[in-house]
């Protein structure tokens, strides 16, 4: 009856060399699916801690490149809808 099964280090196994085979990058999702207020508040999300860290010294200790690379995307789908927006001033 144990032959018939797959042992638990076979099933962990085959999920590593899957799992390997995948990029580590995360998928890039659009925004499509937003209305503009929700558009705009994400946006607006990325300006409040950017206004943070340079409450904080300019470190910028809470926004890191995956924010930027995001808030830009954000931008352009703004700039798209033609929507009126503040831009981030990094």
């Amino acid at each position: 009856m144990m032959d018939d099964k797959k042992s638990i280090e076979d099933v962990l196994s085959g999920l590593r060399i899957d799992s390997s085979a995948r990029p580590a990058q995360a998928p890039v999702r659009s925004f499509e699916h937003l209305s503009d207020e929700g558009v705009l508040r994400l946006y607006d999300g990325i300006r409040r801690q950017v206004d943070a860290d340079r409450a904080l010294g300019e470190k910028y200790r809470l926004v890191g490149a995956a924010a930027r690379e995001r808030a830009e995307r954000l931008r352009k789908e703004i700039v798209e809808r033609g929507l009126k927006f503040t831009p981030i001033v990094w």
